[in-house]
């Protein structure tokens, strides 16, 4: 009996113990799979050298030049000589005013100039021989009078003396040799004059007249010239708003010309693009439909547009691209480094105390890496200390880890 229950008793330890043993291994098997659910799995980004890097912006294009065209002054239209779409030459007449007036004006004019220098060549000539002759036989006239006066003075004073005639007559006698005297005096100055050639005064005066005369008719042929409306550079009339007998004047469009022989492509650029962005740049301009086109970088706004927060950009394209048109959008894929440097996504890099790092992937753990950035391009920081090429860093999710973690690459 005692034996049996001996038996009975080494056999329970022994099922005890094969079944402590199998939940042990139970256990075991669960801590390790508990294990390896703590490795958590990122993805990662192999840090290299980049070159060439390019970033794309959308622009809206516009023609090289656009303006609208009106007359400079007011008037009836009497013809438009182009048409909605023509192709017009610098320097063409596109539409004109009834011209009639201005040409009468300009008429009047001319006659004005060259009756003034008629004018002005006769002052500038002196008096002719006739004029000369004429006024010394006036000088001698009056000299003639003049010693008759006196005589008959000297014979006043004479009788006066005698008692023969009155004060009154003697006062009479004097007036009339002073008188004749004064004639003379007169007539012998401006003979005198005349034998001097040209007077100063009357040339001056003739001068004047011309210039003002060439005043009025410059004055005339513009208004003649604001009469005619012309291409002031080659391109399109894209429109016309104004038609054939229609009374215009100064400002109001008659029609509207645009250069397409080349492109200007507006952009917006954020500020962290802005620096890449340099005068004289070249960049590719890609359309929808394919095409292609090289431009170059005209103008970058030195200060920011704040109604949109952004750097308003210019490229001007001057390659031929017939099927473009204003308003149209298009991509500028421009470069935005040339020399190697070390990119990684933003996503990749963290801030903590004003300062960056990167989670380095080592032997399947992670490490916090403190690393300097320096420019950045679209999406990515350039970092200038504390990476290598070939370095494994989290590209993204940087808040779910920590330093020192078990990690499990997915993929890159």
């Amino acid at each position: 009996m005692k034996k049996w229950v001996g038996l009975t008793l080494a056999a329970l330890l022994l099922a005890g113990c094969e079944k402590l043993d199998q939940n042990v291994q139970q256990m075991k098997k669960r801590f390790e799979e508990e294990a390896v659910v703590k490795v958590k799995t990122v993805k990662a980004y192999t840090v290299e050298q980049q070159e060439g890097l390019t970033q794309e912006i959308s622009g809206v294009v516009s023609p090289l030049k656009e303006l609208s065209l009106s007359f400079g002054r007011s008037g009836q239209i009497s013809r438009i000589m182009v048409q909605k779409g023509s192709a017009v030459k610098q320097g063409q007449v596109l539409a004109a005013l009834d011209t009639s007036l201005f040409q009468q004006e300009v008429t009047a004019a001319q006659g004005q100039v060259a009756s003034a220098s008629i004018r002005r060549a006769q002052a500038l000539q002196g008096p002719e021989q006739h004029e000369l002759e004429t006024q010394r036989l006036q000088v001698e006239k009056a000299r003639q009078n003049a010693a008759k006066a006196a005589e008959e003075h000297a014979q006043a004073k004479i009788l006066y003396a005698n008692g023969a005639i009155s004060k009154d007559e003697l006062d009479r006698q004097a007036l009339a040799d002073k008188q004749a005297a004064l004639q003379l005096q007169e007539q012998q100055i401006r003979y005198d004059t005349l034998r001097q050639g040209a007077d100063k005064l009357e040339v001056e005066a003739a001068n004047a007249a011309v210039q003002q005369a060439h005043v009025q008719l410059s004055r005339a042929q513009q208004e003649a010239a604001d009469a005619l409306l012309k291409a002031p550079f080659s391109g399109i009339v894209a429109s016309i708003s104004q038609t054939e007998s229609e009374r215009t004047g100064p400002g109001q469009e008659v029609l509207r010309l645009v250069d397409t022989s080349g492109w200007l492509v507006t952009l917006q650029v954020d500020s962290s693009q802005i620096g890449s962005w340099q005068t004289g740049k070249k960049v590719i301009v890609k359309a929808a439909d394919g095409s292609e086109a090289e431009g170059v970088t005209t103008f970058v706004a030195p200060v920011l547009d704040t109604s949109t927060g952004t750097y308003p950009v210019e490229v001007t394209v001057r390659d031929k691209a017939e099927h473009w048109r204003g308003g149209m959008a298009v991509t500028c894929v421009y470069e935005v480094k040339t020399e190697g440097s070390l990119l990684v996504p933003i996503s990749s890099v963290g801030v903590a105390e004003e300062s960056y790092y990167v989670m380095k992937i080592d032997d399947n753990s992670i490490k916090k890496a403190p690393v300097v950035v320096g420019n950045l391009y679209g999406t990515f920081y350039e970092v200038l200390e504390g990476l290598e090429p070939g370095d494994q860093i989290v590209s993204s999710g940087l808040s779910y880890v920590v330093d020192g973690e078990a990690v499990k690459v997915a993929d890159e």
